[in-house]
């Protein structure tokens, strides 16, 4: 989960794959992505026996989690963009009987109609290449008539970036991501429109939840801080960015940097 399904994901190859898995590791640690997890488990109706399916299973542990909740007799059917991912997921998943990981995309899944008992999609349409509709309209399309569609996401454009101990810092890079659009992904802000996605394929609201990402390990600090930086570069003058670059750097250096984003899921029933 986290990104799987959009054409940067597409293109990774092997020697970003290591890096990219390691980053998936670290954000499913953190402890609003794992009580996310574990409060859409809860809601999504399904047991032994049942179908269920994971768009954009990255690494697949979520997927095998999926696969205890419908053991004994289930299927749990992960679905990345990326073979490499893929090939990751099939080996981290060996031995899981009722888990399948397949190469697809969210908005063409690689099956038919009505055919699953439940759908998770995680931190994929932040990513997609397509509209979110179109993956969110095939996650209706492929689920049975009273089951569940749980979707997650992050909503971008609510990133802060702060100092912890510096007021005065934590006002300017304030400004400075005022004035950016960070490269992270395609659609910023899909997290905040999920409800309306999701209603808007004839789907009912179940359940909401909004959290915040704030417990970021290092590495993804010092990654969103580049991102921030390369995106400071086309609107900054080169004395500004110059400055920007310093107060980021000093921040990383004595561990004061924190960054917090909004993360949204919704559960509906079709």
């Amino acid at each position: 989960m986290g990104g799987k399904g959009s054409s940067w994901a597409a293109r990774m190859s092997g020697a970003d794959i290591g890096g990219f898995v390691a980053s998936l590791d670290r954000q499913a640690r953190m402890d609003a992505i794992r009580s996310t997890r574990l409060w859409v488990r809860e809601r999504l109706m399904v047991g032994p026996g049942a179908t269920v399916l994971d768009v954009g299973c990255g690494t697949g542990d979520e997927l095998g989690e999926l696969a205890g909740l419908v053991s004994p007799g289930g299927r749990a059917i992960g679905l990345d963009v990326n073979p490499l991912m893929v090939d990751v997921a099939r080996q981290r998943l060996a031995g899981v009987t009722e888990a399948s990981v397949l190469v697809g995309e969210a908005a063409a899944l690689p099956l038919g109609n009505a055919v699953v008992d439940a759908v998770v999609c995680e931190r994929v349409l932040q990513h997609v290449r397509h509209s979110p509709v179109d993956a969110v309209r095939e996650c209706a399309r492929v689920v049975r008539d009273g089951g569940i569609v749980a979707v997650t996401d992050s909503d971008w454009s609510s990133l802060e970036v702060l100092v912890a101990d510096d007021e005065q810092a934590t006002s300017t890079l304030l400004e400075v991501r005022a004035r950016v659009r960070l490269p992270f992904t395609d659609h910023q802000e899909v997290g905040r429109h999920l409800a309306d996605h999701l209603t808007g394929e004839g789907l009912t609201i179940v359940d909401q939840r909004e959290a915040v990402l704030d417990d970021f390990a290092p590495e993804l600090v010092r990654g969103v801080s580049a991102g921030l930086n390369a995106a400071a570069s086309e609107v900054l003058s080169a004395s500004e960015l110059t400055d920007v670059q310093r107060l980021l750097d000093a921040a990383l250096a004595r561990g004061a940097l924190r960054i917090a984003v909004r993360f949204y899921a919704v559960v509906a029933r079709r």
